[in-house]
């Protein structure tokens, strides 16, 4: 059976195109309103909804895209239509409703790493984590080294505890000297978490050689050698570090504590 579009929309927008003309706010520019007479095609009405979003009035393209799935639930471009109608709603603020009108342009079959990127973050404003992390490896699958979902996937997975698949995520081999300092905290985190506090100082280091002005990678690292014994590495970091930033007292602390250590345990 074919999947109708208007069917996930919500039903107060629903009420065709007078809806659109009848509010103020949403009156179409004077080029446009010989197409807009008695009952409007669905492209003219796809036009006015660009025209709406282009010019930021993100309600009244909402409506006008939901007039036009309601006018024309078979057309053509119904599953790009249905994308930019939950855009819409995402820009408007109205995320309860743009996420299952995304969620419809998937399922009706709209391709586009923007619809996952999108509805991801909705998800996660939503703490819809789970799902959340599915349209983050969908928008991977489109391209495995986007920064922001691997960020957004990395962290959701770490929040779930689900340590092993964040470590599996951002421990590729590809990602080395391309981590974002926030990757390598996450898959340090991970690691800290497992007991893996080598892995865990290793991908630190890492981390740091790749943003050396990091301070975050630079306080963590000092901590996990510090915990490690390995009292002059700590040291010898700290010291650049507190040279730095002589302005954080964590740098200054982890320092003293560092050079504290006996001899023996090094």
């Amino acid at each position: 059976m074919t999947m109708r579009p208007w069917l996930f929309l919500p039903a107060f927008l629903l009420s065709g195109a007078a809806l659109v003309f009848s509010q103020t706010q949403c009156m179409p520019p004077d080029a446009m309103k010989p197409q807009l007479q008695g009952k409007p095609a669905a492209g003219a009405l796809n036009d006015l909804g660009v025209w709406f979003g282009d010019h930021k009035q993100y309600d009244c393209a909402a409506n006008v895209f939901a007039a036009s799935l309601q006018a024309e639930p078979e057309q053509k471009d119904a599953p790009h239509v249905a994308f930019m109608f939950g855009v819409s709603l995402d820009l408007s603020g109205d995320l309860k409703e743009a996420i299952p009108a995304l969620q419809a342009a998937e399922q009706l079959g709209y391709r586009d790493i923007r619809l996952h990127v999108i509805l991801a973050e909705a998800l996660d404003a939503t703490h819809a984590t789970k799902d959340a992390e599915a349209e983050w490896r969908r928008a991977l699958e489109y391209d495995p080294e986007l920064s922001s979902a691997l960020d957004a996937l990395s962290n959701d997975l770490l929040l779930d505890k689900d340590y092993a698949s964040a470590i599996a995520v951002l421990e590729v081999p590809r990602l080395v000297g391309q981590r974002t300092p926030q990757q390598s905290l996450t898959l340090a985190t991970a690691y800290a978490a497992t007991g893996k506090l080598d892995e865990t100082a290793r991908v630190l280091r890492d981390g740091l050689n790749t943003s050396p002005d990091s301070l975050d990678l630079a306080k963590r690292l000092g901590s996990a050698l510090i915990q490690l014994h390995r009292r002059d590495e700590a040291v010898a970091l700290l010291e650049l570090t507190v040279a730095k930033h002589p302005e954080d007292p964590e740098a200054r602390a982890d320092l003293a504590k560092a050079q504290a250590m006996s001899g023996g345990a090094k």
